[in-house]
């Protein structure tokens, strides 16, 4: 936990040069010159807020010194910490200016205060017009701080100190305003500083929260802990006497490390209610509540390099404590080879130390000096000196910081998302539609998965499908999407991810705009983040004008149906009023002639051709100058094409292997014949379940031939068929929805019409 203020200064008569005095220890690590413009800034914060009090009847001041304060505890850079004294004088006083910041402390100081003035003043300034509820307020208020902290993350670092001393001194707040004020915490900040990687931070803001929210279950865990505690105390320290001596005796540890310390921590409120309430037991089941922390310090390299890496020190080391004690089954998680998002990197193990006498359960961590600087700081370690997201910089030591490695870049990598929601749903979303996007999909439980390589891992919310995913990776890649692998299964979009899987999307660029827009219309359903549906919502509209579908914005919005339980309640909508039959691209075969040569004569006048060697009354009519000529054979047949996207990008030769096929069978039949052609990844079953449809349907399968280009992944199924148009109309539909089919078309070939 950070430091609390101290209580060494009379708040009643601070001075200027007593609070200096008791803040210049927090921040020694900087050099004398940035110490003085610190110290210009306290002065002017003092002079802006004088005569101001907070609720707690202390003077105003003492909020920013403490805001100060918890920035030098993280070591951050003197244009933070000033910004931290000068938070509050722009938006609380008239003798500060945004001008005169950056005149006095430079362009870096001035945006930090801007963003956090931006955010501060907005509520107070939209709850003048009288149509604006509290909860559109509050949206914007988020809303204009996370676009703040896309610009300058220092932002969010300085907020956060804000909302961690002002949680410290909630107490003198009235109880309604304790409870919203702990909830948007819970809600916004801790998982903020989760994502920041300041774990200190979000431990304390939890723990705090907690505390006004439920104060009865803190109670409880408290209690339970400190009895825990001291029935187990001996133990614990029993154990931690153990591991210490077996690292003490070993002799690799002494030749490659300078120290190992091992520290013994009790695990915080919050994180044990969590634990109880998602394995749905009582508090009373509780029996781990202590860690053991091994904190391991390499000798620096020298020559050409070091003996072995920091990493291989931490398994050596884990490799102690199982030789030790037997590791709990399924306990093990190793931090260091898949590190979380925010760059968080340990491994630990859950032990029973004593097995025959207690079933007292500790977890142990094992990690770096630098991993454990790392866990507890986060971005903040990054932010020594002056710096943006995209450039170098230096700390306050002089050493050099790079915000391009690896560790930077997953911490910050989800300020793109925020980013690009923001561009791409500008105008389509409102404030509070907009904060839910990010407080849902970006701050909510997490579910990892590896790329098809492994390069990479992405953490979605969990609960989310493959078609969050997909959209996650590249809208162009969710739109185009067929189907997807999962560790190397075919798997519907559909599929709810889970830890730890290799996903990889299988996408099609042929697909007819008719196919898309049913397939994306049924993934609308399953698509768990806001950003997701709102881009297949984008792409519904899109593939509706291209296939002249009626289908209008609202009744897109009616259709998107909000899952989650908290949200309005979910509407649907029956999709057939808009939808155009597919009967209609089949009736292509049924329009009146253009040109009466290209039936067949029977005694001077026009008849009927046979299909399958019968009379079709519905292909008296067909106009085959929609259709497509044949290739072969002197023009013995003639080809309809019905719905199909024609895929001879995806596979050049599907055009004459049909062709070659349809006109064997016809030479065969001595007739016209129905076809239906079926293009679809490469799926077992998939044969079987296109014929259970068809035969369902009471259409009779005459012949079939597959076609598969393992290569590719992808192949194709003919059919020749016999049928009348609705039961075809109803299959082709069915057909459509089954997993891994990417296309079809169905038609008939056509006898050449004979001279007379």
């Amino acid at each position: 936990m950070l430091s609390p203020s101290s209580d060494s200064i009379d708040k009643a008569s601070a001075s200027a040069e007593s609070l200096w005095e008791d803040l210049k220890p927090s921040i020694s690590y900087l050099p004398p010159d940035e110490l003085e413009l610190v110290q210009k800034a306290l002065k002017l914060a003092f002079d802006a807020h004088d005569g101001q009090k907070r609720r707690s009847g202390e003077p105003f001041i003492i909020h920013p010194v403490e805001v100060a304060r918890i920035l030098g505890e993280l070591e951050l850079d003197w244009e933070s910490i000033a910004a931290g004294l000068l938070h509050d004088t722009v938006e609380d006083t008239n003798l500060v200016t945004f001008e005169r910041i950056e005149k006095d402390f430079g362009s870096t100081v001035r945006h930090i205060v801007e963003g956090e003035t931006k955010v501060s003043k907005l509520g107070k300034l939209k709850y003048k017009d009288e149509h604006s509820c509290v909860q559109d307020v509050k949206a914007e208020d988020l809303r204009q701080m996370f676009l703040a902290m896309t610009e300058e993350v220092r932002v969010i670092i300085v907020k956060l100190a804000d909302r961690l001393h002002n949680m410290r001194t909630l107490s003198h707040m009235p109880s309604h305003k304790q409870t919203s004020i702990a909830l948007e915490t819970l809600q916004v900040f801790a998982p903020l500083a989760k994502l920041l990687g300041m774990y200190k931070i979000k431990s304390e803001l939890e723990n705090l929260s907690f505390m006004y929210t439920n104060a009865q279950e803190y109670e409880k865990i408290t209690k339970r802990v400190s009895e825990l505690y001291a029935e187990h105390e001996k133990e614990l320290i029993e154990a931690n006497k153990m591991l210490v001596n077996k690292i003490e005796d070993d002799q690799f540890l002494e030749l490659m490390t300078i120290k190992t310390e091992v520290r013994a921590v009790l695990k915080e409120p919050y994180s044990i209610y969590k634990a109880v309430t998602k394995a749905n037991v009582s508090i009373n089941e509780v029996n781990q509540i202590a860690q053991l922390r091994i904190v391991i310090k390499p000798k620096p390299c020298s020559g050409i390099g070091p003996l072995c890496t920091a990493e291989q020190i931490c398994y050596h080391v884990l490799g102690l404590v199982h030789g030790i004690w037997s590791p709990i089954p399924r306990s093990m998680k190793d931090y260091i080879a898949t590190p979380k998002p925010n760059g968080f990197q340990s491994l630990h193990t859950t032990v029973i130390p004593f097995l025959y006498e207690s079933m007292f359960r500790v977890e142990v961590q094992i990690r770096t000096e630098e991993m454990n600087l790392i866990a507890q700081r986060g971005i903040a370690n990054h932010y020594c000196g002056r710096v943006s997201v995209d450039g170098l910089a230096r700390n306050s030591r002089g050493k050099p910081v790079c915000l391009n490695n690896s560790n930077a870049t997953l911490r910050i990598g989800w300020l793109n998302a925020i980013r690009e929601w923001q561009e791409e749903f500008v105008g389509n979303m409102s404030s509070r539609e907009f904060v839910d996007v990010i407080t849902r999909d970006l701050l909510g439980s997490r579910v990892f998965v590896f790329t098809p390589r492994g390069e990479q891992i992405k953490n979605l919310p969990k609960g989310a499908t493959v078609v969050d995913y997909a959209y996650m990776i590249h809208t162009e890649i969710g739109n185009k999407m067929v189907a997807a692998k999962v560790n190397g299964n075919l798997v519907s979009p559909t599929h709810v991810l889970a830890n730890a899987e290799v996903v990889e999307i299988i996408t099609y660029d042929a697909l007819s705009s008719k196919s898309a827009f049913q397939k994306h219309k049924q993934w609308l359903q399953h698509a768990k983040t806001r950003s997701a549906r709102h881009k297949i919502m984008k792409f519904l509209r899109e593939q509706a004008a291209l296939s002249a579908e009626e289908i209008t914005t609202n009744s897109i919005n009616d259709f998107i149906a909000d899952y989650e339980k908290e949200e309005v309640q979910k509407e649907t909508l029956d999709f057939s009023r808009v939808r155009r039959p597919i009967s209609e691209t089949i009736v292509e075969i049924l329009l009146p002639p253009d040109n009466p040569e290209d039936l067949q004569l029977s005694n001077g006048a026009f008849c009927a051709p046979k299909v399958n060697g019968k009379h079709n009354k519905h292909i008296e009519y067909s106009n085959l100058d929609k259709g497509q000529l044949l290739s072969q054979d002197n023009d013995i047949a003639k080809l309809i094409i019905a719905n199909t996207a024609r895929p001879r990008v995806v596979l050049p030769e599907l055009e004459s292997w049909q062709t070659s096929k349809i006109v064997a069978w016809h030479s065969i039949e001595g007739n016209s014949i129905q076809w239906l052609s079926v293009v679809c990844v490469d799926r077992r079953g998939i044969l079987g379940e296109v014929t259970t449809v068809l035969a369902s349907l009471g259409i009779s399968v005459c012949s079939c031939v597959a076609e598969l280009d393992r290569g590719k992944g992808m192949g194709v199924m003919l059919f020749q068929i016999e049928g009348t148009p609705d039961n075809l109309n109803d299959a082709c539909a069915r057909i459509d929805l089954i997993l891994g089919v990417l296309g079809w078309s169905t038609g008939c070939s056509w006898l050449s019409p004979t001279p007379v």
